[in-house]
């Protein structure tokens, strides 16, 4: 991990990919000084379950360019389908601790996000 300390980020810090429904929940991305956050938006901000996956900025950039390549396999976020409710677990490569669940429509906007560069550093710039 890096070593300048992890911000901690405010709600407003936390974006959804533009395919997002307005009102349904998603995969919410925040990045910032070399960190990189992701939670589910299911989960009241702050409490207790609003458990995050933390990344660097550059294991998350890696996944960004892998993900748009089809290839993301060794990279930082994991994402598996549970099989049985049809539900996808994300999770940090290696690191069960936290787990985040999303529906299919979570991921696939997710999925389009990334494909569409909404979680790349230049677009927390703007």
């Amino acid at each position: 991990m890096s070593t300048v300390p992890r911000p901690q980020f405010a709600e407003r810090d936390f974006r959804k990919a533009t395919r997002s429904e307005p009102d349904k929940q998603c995969v919410r991305v925040a990045r910032r000084d070399g960190w990189v956050e992701l939670r589910d938006d299911k989960t009241v901000f702050g409490a207790p379950d609003d458990h995050r996956l933390v990344f660097t900025a550059e294991e998350f950039d890696a996944f960004l360019a892998g993900a748009r390549e089809g290839c993301t396999e060794g990279l930082c976020l994991e994402i598996t389908c549970r099989g049985v409710d049809g539900m996808y677990v994300f999770r940090r490569r290696g690191w069960a601790a936290v787990e985040l669940v999303f529906t299919e429509a979570e991921l696939l906007a997710f999925r389009d996000g990334v494909t569409n560069h909404e979680f790349d550093a230049v677009a927390y710039t703007a």
